[in-house]
């Protein structure tokens, strides 16, 4: 994008305020016509005194224009900072929403650190430009095209040096950033490298402190920001270089409309005070134009932050859910039918190919095999995380692809091996589930899931903080939370994921009796790995490979002597014979 399109479309976002951000502008704009004539006031001060006339008349309107000047700029630079920040709480707001609804495959493939990092930068690169476009960019470029033709009419002369002066910060500006574009966008990526580091190191600040990795990773950031300032020191180089020349410039050409002036003076073609006055406006076009190189300057160091900014917008916006999608409704049986769904990642042949079952409303499925198989791939499709390459999902017979993600997952309620609590209250977890709930009925939800007992024993109880994802809990007291989040949904699709995985086998018994209540009346999805969790399933659905290689009962599959047997026997799982000779499963404990 060039500066201008970069520009440009970081205005787009004052739209919403745009008749205040107006008000603002055409103030400024005014207040940048009455400043030119302060040195044309000036000057007249100066003739009247050579010629000793009268000044008093000239000396109130020029205080007078100081007075108001300072008042009005007081108050429109109260109102474009209000409006500025007004405005960037306004998108980290409306951005975190957009970015949060994204799907998990999104967040995977671009990284949460790199979006939230994006979303900071541009915020304050944009904060910036919304300031200085309500506060001078406009008034600056009104205030250059009125100075140059004043300063032609007061001497034509004079005013060569001017328009000399403002070609030469024109060539600096454009040679300058020909020369840094590269380098500051490898600024940038450097910052997110930093950030990254720094985001990736802390969430997993355990491991760092059990392996001893506190001066590694100190020492890794160090050589980051090594980088970082590497890349970043020539671009300030020719930066400074640029302000250096331009200053140089300016100062010669004061000095050069000052020995003009005393020729022209000396010649009688001119007067003191017309000198006078034009310095003046030299002065001012001087500032008006390096405020000019600022601005250019501001939009070239933010437009690698807001160019990965625009991208991440355009991706959420590619995301949206399609006009025409409608809600799923609030009476789901919970019929769930996979239609030949097949959906495979790039770069890998991991995935699922052509899967097809039904899972009648109220049913529980057990979805097993190795690592790999495609198990946590299915369910990700079922709540549209991923959406299938190839078939159909349908739900009560309707085509999920076909409704809004918030009606499906409405109607769905999951429980994941990590109970993914937030750094809340306990009844602040729980009410994930439902918002608007009770206390009332957050408590029932508690003691259905059996954790009533053990939040009680708090000493604030239910608004007891469970630190950063849930710290401050055993593991069996993050599921049981997790349980009660999803009865206090009461969906009518219930998602476990591997969710007894992690526990001892007494807190997995505990758990296992909540979620046998969850179960109630549900359609359930069970991924697990220990296999006598799952004796209880309607049905049993072995991947491998992407693909179904068994499915039918638990007891149908313990005697098939397949893949599903050879599992059980892995897990330790003793395969005995009824009176008929047909194998059975016996979990190896009750062996």
């Amino acid at each position: 994008m060039t500066l201008f399109q970069v520009y440009a479309r970081a205005l787009q976002y004052l739209t919403k305020n745009r008749w205040r951000v107006a008000a603002v502008v055409v103030a400024n704009i005014i207040l940048a016509i009455i400043t030119i004539a302060e040195p044309i006031l000036f000057g007249r001060i100066i003739d009247a005194i050579s010629s000793k006339s009268d000044v008093t008349n000239v000396l109130l309107l020029w205080a007078g224009f100081g007075v108001f000047n300072t008042v009005a700029f007081v108050l429109v630079a109260r109102e474009a900072d209000r409006l500025a920040h007004g405005r960037r709480a306004s998108l980290l707001t409306e951005a975190f929403g957009r970015i949060i609804s994204m799907p998990l495959s999104w967040h995977h493939q671009r990284g949460t650190s790199n979006a939230l990092h994006t979303l900071l930068r541009a915020s304050e690169s944009l904060f910036g430009l919304w300031l200085e476009f309500m506060r001078t960019h406009l008034a600056t470029a009104v205030a250059i095209l009125l100075l140059i033709p004043t300063a032609i009419s007061m001497d034509w002369r004079l005013s060569i040096v001017l328009l000399i002066l403002s070609i030469f910060y024109w060539i600096i500006g454009v040679a300058v950033m020909k020369r840094t574009k590269e380098g500051q966008a490898a600024v940038e990526t450097h910052y997110h490298q930093v950030f990254s580091h720094v985001s990736d190191s802390i969430s997993n600040v355990s491991v760092i402190h059990s392996y001893n990795r506190i001066e590694a990773e100190t020492s890794a950031l160090k050589n980051y920001t090594k980088d970082l300032l590497k890349a970043q020191y020539p671009v300030l180089d020719w930066w400074a270089l640029a302000g250096g020349l331009n200053r140089t410039a300016s100062t010669v050409s004061m000095g050069v409309i000052l020995v003009i002036g005393t020729m022209l003076v000396q010649q009688g073609k001119i007067r003191v005070g017309d000198v006078v006055a034009f310095i003046g406006f030299a002065n001012l076009l001087i500032g008006r134009l390096d405020l000019l190189r600022q601005f250019a300057t501001q939009i070239f160091e933010a437009r690698a932050k807001l160019e990965d900014f625009f991208v991440l917008e355009d991706s959420v916006e590619e995301r949206a859910e399609p006009t025409d999608a409608r809600d799923l409704g609030d009476t789901v049986r919970g019929e769930v039918e996979f239609r030949d769904v097949s959906f495979g990642f790039s770069n890998t042949s991991q995935g699922v190919h052509d899967v097809s079952f039904i899972a009648q409303a109220g049913e529980t499925i057990a979805i097993v095999g190795p690592t790999g198989a495609g198990k946590t791939t299915l369910i990700n499709l079922l709540q549209r995380v991923y959406d299938p390459q190839q078939g159909k999902i349908l739900i009560d017979g309707v085509d999920i692809g076909t409704i809004t993600r918030k009606s499906l997952r409405h109607s769905i309620a999951t429980v994941f091996q990590d109970a993914g609590l937030l750094n809340r209250s306990i009844s602040d977890n729980i009410q994930l589930g439902r918002e608007g709930a009770t206390r009332e009925d957050i408590v029932r939800a508690a003691e259905a899931a059996a954790a009533a007992e053990f939040i009680e024993t708090r000493l604030n109880g239910y608004d007891t903080t469970v630190g950063e994802r849930g710290n401050r809990l055993s593991g069996g007291e993050r599921q049981r939370i997790a349980i009660a989040r999803a009865i206090l949904k009461n969906a009518p699709i219930l998602v476990l994921d591997e969710a007894t995985s992690a526990l001892d086998v007494e807190t997995e018994q505990r758990v296992k009796a909540a979620i046998d209540k969850l179960r109630q009346n549900r359609t359930t999805f069970i991924i697990a790995h220990r296999l006598s969790t799952i004796r209880d399933a309607n049905k049993v659905i072995f991947l491998e490979g992407g693909r179904i290689a068994e499915m039918g009962t638990y007891d149908q599959l313990s005697r098939s002597g397949g893949r599903f047997t050879s599992l059980l026997t892995a897990s330790g799982i003793v395969i005995d014979e009824d009176e008929e000779g047909h194998k059975l499963p016996v979990p190896a404990e009750h062996a």
